[in-house]
């Protein structure tokens, strides 16, 4: 089976491409094309049109989570698509807020309501289990928080009644390429946990050999002991191919790029991939 995978949108972009604070990619495996998450604005647009890419010639949407970031451009996607499914968790349609100081907090959930997005063609499937698109490609559903190390932000929070809440992100999933190289994780933005999140793949597919992982890592304010635990278990697992994107940050990169040599890249938009 041939995957190929497309960066559309991310922080980083290559020559001729635009890149703003998101993520988007698109997947062609298993005669299906498949977009997770769709970016913030209508760069998606541009950088699909500049690739050659035919934005009515996909087959489903997958959400990685609620956040803006991701699903901002859907109905600028929706315009190209019309009517198509859309897989994703119950708790994408909380009302999501992130606080950045004492006093500030901002809103960062679903910019469209679910009605808006239906009348332009969205057909929601939403589910908390795991989702198989097709016999070798499925969603995580809720990811597992497995190790200790890997915990979610206290900053970002839901809104209950007249105050907030810790968020604890259910919503955030990944997507699984069972292939015949491993299995290819794709991230949003690994809220849950990018190690929780390829514990949880091997778990569901029974596959424990990890070809490649691709997309955010959410360790942009990764402390010592949270680097010091990825990396000691991205050795262990033996991933062949790292391409990180979005939430990783410049600082963490480095430290991915200096621990994995041989396997680290930068999954940049624009960026194009075939697997094996």
């Amino acid at each position: 089976m041939a995957v190929r995978i497309t960066t559309l949108i991310d922080n980083t972009a290559g020559y001729g491409f635009l890149g703003e604070w998101g993520l988007s990619m698109l997947l062609e495996a298993d005669g299906r094309k498949i977009l997770m998450d769709s970016g913030q604005s209508i760069s998606t647009l541009h950088n699909a049109d500049r690739l050659g890419i035919n934005l009515a010639e996909i087959d489903c949407i997958v959400l990685s989570h609620g956040h803006f970031d991701h699903t901002r451009c859907l109905e600028h996607v929706l315009s190209r698509t019309g009517e198509i499914e859309i897989v994703a968790h119950p708790d994408i349609w909380a009302p999501k807020y992130v606080r950045r100081s004492p006093t500030v907090i901002d809103y960062i959930g679903m910019s469209n309501s679910r009605e808006d997005l239906e009348s332009r063609g969205a057909r929601f499937r939403l589910t908390r289990e795991p989702f198989a698109i097709t016999k070798n490609i499925m969603t995580t559903g809720e990811i597992e928080m497995v190790n200790g190390y890997e915990k979610i932000e206290g900053n970002l929070l839901v809104k209950e009644g007249e105050g907030f809440a810790p968020d604890n992100l259910a919503d955030d999933l990944a997507l699984v390429i069972n292939a015949e190289c491993g299995l290819i994780i794709m991230l949003g933005c690994a809220h849950r946990g990018m190690i929780n999140s390829i514990r949880q793949a091997q778990r569901l597919t029974g596959n424990r050999k990890v070809y490649a992982v691709l997309g955010g890592t959410h360790l942009i304010f990764a402390d010592e002991a949270r680097m010091s635990g990825t990396i000691s278990d991205l050795k262990e697992i033996g991933v062949t191919r790292l391409g990180v994107s979005h939430c990783t940050g410049f600082n963490t990169s480095t430290q991915l790029a200096q621990a994995f040599p041989e396997s680290f890249f930068l999954n940049m938009a624009g960026t194009r991939l075939t697997f094996p």
